[in-house]
């Protein structure tokens, strides 16, 4: 039972399909989610399990009354007597700071909502990663707003007054789509340029909310497809035994999907800028840190210098970092390549070298990498 006005629940529909197909003897029926859930109207559909959006306890108690199994998969509520499976959205917060942090940013802002829980979350998130760094960002936090809506004029006016009241240039994470795209508009209002002034980065990659925005935005795109057919799982194995207490799982970001709002590195140095443009172009290759020197000009030690002068680390370890990021998406998005051809697409000499690198950086082997 759910709703389809966003990006976000097509791609849960896809995966829930997905989860559903091997079970021949299940019905899947497409219900879609009043504004209003009635106990009565629920008990007519006579069903043997549930997935759907809750979103208050309310709405929980009214479905526990319906003695089936329930699986939750939206992040507005966390329900603690059913099962849930959605985005782990701290470690999506961690992710945007860590990006904006690796493209040279000190200055950082997060806009977000105060009644929604992956709202708080994914802020936590990004105030945790970057208190490990010693920055504390700029924080503006508005009143709810209708899912899948932007923030409303006077909303947009209150992040102009924040905007024009902050160091630039500021990287600001806004929530999701919706109030990133709301965050570029307040700076097309105060006249603040993107990405140059205020670089811009959203949740969700919906093409709806990027395609009313008025600047290219770049967005971390979540594994809606994962949440769906693990729902679909959960709920397969509700249904042939009552199991353990009901648990939650929480699933990893995708992806960050570039665009123009970020597409400005603040560093000053042009070398550790050319660098970094050559190791993401040539990430299906192996990348030598001589082989980068030589391309942008300069001896192997200056531009290791230049490097943890404008980045904080290594280029050998900025290498492995987007060589790892790039496995882990591959490995998520695509279960039919191998994890040979995974190490072979992402510049590791073989399967054996990614196993060993992730279990060094990330303490994991790409098997549990793909499980997310």
């Amino acid at each position: 039972m759910l709703s389809i006005e966003t990006e976000h629940w097509h791609g849960v529909l896809q995966g829930l399909a997905e989860g559903f197909r091997a079970a021949s003897d299940i019905q899947v029926i497409k219900v879609a989610r009043p504004a209003r859930l009635e106990l009565s109207g629920l008990r007519k559909l006579k069903l043997d399990g549930l997935i759907t959006r809750i979103v208050n306890r309310a709405e929980e108690e009214i479905l526990l009354s319906l003695a089936v199994p329930v699986v939750n998969v939206s992040g507005r509520y966390h329900a603690g007597r059913v099962d849930n499976v959605f985005n782990d959205d701290r470690r999506v917060g961690q992710m945007a700071a860590a990006f904006f942090h690796r493209r040279g940013f000190r200055n950082f802002g997060f806009c977000g909502v105060q009644q929604h829980r992956s709202s708080r979350l994914r802020q936590r998130g990004y105030v945790a990663e970057l208190t490990t760094i010693g920055v504390t960002p700029a924080e503006l936090v508005l009143p709810d707003l209708p899912e899948g809506d932007a923030p409303s004029i006077k909303a947009v006016r209150r992040i102009v007054a924040w905007l024009r009241k902050q160091p630039k240039p500021i990287a600001v994470f806004g929530f999701n789509d919706a109030v990133a795209r709301a965050v570029a508009e307040a700076c097309g209002e105060a006249q603040l340029d993107i990405p140059e002034g205020v670089a811009i980065l959203g949740v969700d990659n919906d093409d709806i909310q990027l395609g009313f925005a008025a600047v290219a935005l770049s967005s971390i795109e979540l594994n809606r497809r994962r949440i769906g057919g693990l729902a679909a799982k959960t709920l397969l194995a509700r249904l042939n035994g009552p199991g353990e207490a009901p648990g939650t799982t929480k699933v990893p970001p995708l992806k960050i999907v570039a665009r123009g709002s970020t597409d400005k590195l603040a560093v000053n140095d042009t070398v550790v800028v050319e660098a970094l443009d050559y190791i993401t172009e040539h990430l299906a290759n192996p990348i030598y840190v001589e082989e980068v020197a030589r391309e942008v000009g300069v001896s192997r030690r200056s531009l290791e210098i230049r490097f943890r002068a404008a980045l904080q680390t290594s280029v050998y370890a900025e290498v492995q970092r987007q060589q790892l990021d790039r496995a882990r998406v591959l490995l998520q998005e695509d279960p039919r390549m191998t994890i040979a051809e995974v190490a072979y697409a992402c510049g590791f000499q073989d399967a054996r070298h990614l196993s060993v690198v992730c279990r060094k950086k990330l303490d994991c082997t790409p098997g549990a990498l793909r499980e997310g």
